[in-house]
Order: structure tokens, then sequence, then C-alpha cells
């Protein structure tokens, strides 16, 4: 046991484990920070716009803070940024409960955001440059799983304690720190940073170009998961299904995503990253129409939910992974902040779309904007590689 917390041969495996708890701690204190402010803010205000608009100073955050993560990079040793973020962060949770005033709260959840943009950025990079090719995606399915197993974790924990308790604050701000814990144990190599010509937002654009396929499929998992997981309850409701309903549909849609992540990292590896995000995101276009043939019977719609929502997630490892293959060494960081970036500003589109396709179209403008979401993501790589196949 000493030998494994010391010995260099393990090195990989110990920076591995400390950026998968990055996963893992942020995914606890979303799925305990996400409910607990929106119902604490309605509680406040009795306002769902402003509930809405607070939600959206998160996405906006990772749009702001994405470009810069590069650049901060090379200022500062990859380890003393997580630890100073999730730091901070916890700092900033343990702020809210003592300032319970509407425009206080909006700045503390961007700038909360911004400091777990770093976090995200700067572990994907990591594992991104330490995994061996043939088992890339498998490892990032696993650092997947631990975000949704954290998010499940999360819920629980906030099914626990009541809205009006501030004792959820204390809690989340303790597990923030917490995740700083392996970061400081668990000795091995550090994310690379990228020089300085590889950190600007001119890089960032430059990767883009270079490594469309797999920007996209963060932007489209970005309108998917958001969509899946603030309009759903929605669109049950419209269908007048009852809370007990709804609550089995959430727990499907968190069950999927748990169960899917290794298993579509591990086909990936095997069978090839594009061929996969391309099987990917047809059973993710064809998913909505299907649970529209569900309807209201819980037999069908809990099944397709947890099919559609697993396989759909598999558009972000499976998508970082195609970074990893197509980017090295420090370049990498450019790469993932512009996946982030479009992760964000996905789930920042998202909602206002199906929002106003509920309104004029009924409860299917849902599954319309989710379709559209994987669809396009789905033709853009159809036509890619059809491109492909006629130059060979």
């Amino acid at each position: 046991m000493f030998a494994l917390l010391n010995a260099p041969q393990y090195g990989n495996n110990r920076a591995l484990i400390a950026a998968i708890s990055c996963a893992a701690v942020c995914g606890i204190v979303f799925g305990l920070s996400m409910p607990l402010i929106s119902l604490r803010l309605e509680h406040m205000t009795g306002s769902g716009l402003l509930v809405g608009l607070n939600g959206a100073a998160a996405a906006v955050s990772t749009l702001v803070m994405a470009p810069l993560v590069p650049r901060l990079m090379t200022m500062a040793p990859a380890r003393t940024l997580v630890t100073g973020s999730l730091a901070v962060a916890a700092a900033i949770f343990l702020l809210f409960p003592f300032l319970p005033f509407v425009t206080p709260w909006f700045i503390l959840r961007f700038a909360m955001g911004c400091f777990i943009t770093v976090v995200f950025i700067v572990s994907e990079t990591w594992i991104n440059q330490i995994v061996t090719p043939r088992r890339r995606a498998f490892m990032l399915g696993i650092y997947g799983t631990a975000l949704a197993g954290g998010f499940g974790i999360g819920g629980l924990l906030f099914a626990a304690f009541s809205t009006a308790d501030n004792l959820p604050f204390y809690l989340g701000s303790g597990i923030f720190l917490l995740g700083i814990v392996p970061i400081a144990l668990l000795k091995g190599p550090q994310a690379l940073a990228p020089a300085r010509e590889d950190s600007s937002m001119s890089a960032i654009l430059g990767a883009a170009r270079s490594a469309p396929a797999a920007i996209l499929a963060g932007l489209a998992f970005g309108a998917i998961e958001t969509l899946i997981f603030s309009m759903l309850p929605v669109y049950a409701d419209r269908i007048a299904l009852d809370p007990v309903s709804i609550g089995m549909m959430v727990f499907a849609v968190a069950m999927g995503v748990l169960c899917f992540q290794i298993p579509l990292g591990w086909i990936a590896d095997r069978t090839g990253r594009r061929s996969t995000l391309l099987v990917i995101a047809l059973i993710a276009t064809l998913g909505p129409a299907l649970v529209w043939i569900a309807g209201t019977r819980l037999d069908l719609l809990l099944p397709i939910l947890f099919i559609h929502a697993g396989v759909a997630s598999g558009l972000y490892t499976v998508g970082l992974s195609l970074l990893g293959e197509r980017f090295t060494g420090g370049r990498i960081a450019a790469a993932n902040a512009g996946f982030v970036f479009a992760y964000g500003l996905g789930s920042l589109l998202a909602p206002p779309a199906a929002g106003v396709a509920m309104d004029g179209f009924g409860p299917a403008g849902l599954l319309v904007v989710l379709a559209v979401s994987a669809g396009g993501y789905l033709l853009f790589l159809a036509a890619t590689h059809l491109k492909a196949a006629r130059r060979s």
C-alpha cells in the first residue's frame, strides 16, 4: 500500500485518481447545490424567471472562464490551480447563507462557476495527457461515471436536508475542501502547461477548426444534457404525469448516464471514436421520437429515457477522447478549453429555445429541440465521413 503512494511506476495512476476525484467532488456539490439554490431563490423571490436567470449565470461563467484557463496554466502549476480553485469555490459556497439576497447570489453563482470551470478543464486536460491512446475513451468514461455518480450522491444529500437549513451549504463547502486531499497526497505527473502561443484565444479557435467533430460533440452534449435535466420535468408535468412518475423519470436518466459511460468508452477505444460518436448521435436523434411514442406509459418511457440519456452522455467523454487523439502535450489545454466553451454555449442556448418551442407547439416542442440538437451533429458527422470516403 505504501508503494502505491510513493513508487514512481504508479505515478500516472496516482495522478489519474487525483484528477478523477475532482470530477466526483464537483459532481457531488453540483447535485447538492443546483436544487438547493433554485428552491431557496424560489422561496426568496417567488419568481421563476429569476431562478432561471440564476441558473444561466453558471453557464455564462463557463463561457467567460474557459478561454482564460490555458493562459492560467502557463502562470501556475496545474495542481496549484486545482487546489486553489477548489478552496475558493468552497469559500464562495459558504457565503450563500450569509448573503440571502438576489444580487449577491447571482454574483456568487457566477464566481463559483468560474472556479469550477478551472477545475474541469485542468483535470480533463490532465487525464487526456496521461492516459495511453488505447485506453483514453475508457478512462474518460470512468471520469464521466465519477461525475455522474457524484451528482447522484449530491441529490441524495439534498433530499436528506430541509431547503431552509443552512447545513447543506456548510457540507458542500467541506466537500470542495475534501477534494484537495487526493490532489495533495497522490504525487505524480502534473498536467503539462501549453506554450504561451498555444494558450491564446486564437489557439483555442484554431483547435476548434482542427477538430470540429470533437468540439461540436461538446456543443451537442451541453444542449442535450441541460434540456434533459432542466426541461424534462416540465415536459412530464405538461403531459400530466404525477410527481412520483417524474421522479422515476429523473432517476432513469441519472442511472443511464451512470451506466453507459464506461461501456461506451471501451467500445470507442476498440471500434474508433468517430464511428462511435456517429452511432451515439444517431441514437440521440431517434430517442426523442420514441419518447413521444411512449407517451405516459412508464413501462416504455423509463427504459427509453435510460438508454437515450445514457448513450447521449457518451458525446462528452468520447468527444473528449477524440480531442486527446488529435492533440498532444500542452496543446490539449487549448482544445479542452474550446470543448468546455462549446458545452457552455449549448447549455446556455438550448433551454430558451426549448421553452419557446414548448410554448408554441406544446410538450413535443422539447423533443423537437432535443432531436434537432443531436440531429445537427449527426448530419455534420455523416457529411465529414462521406467527404473522407470520397477522398480515399
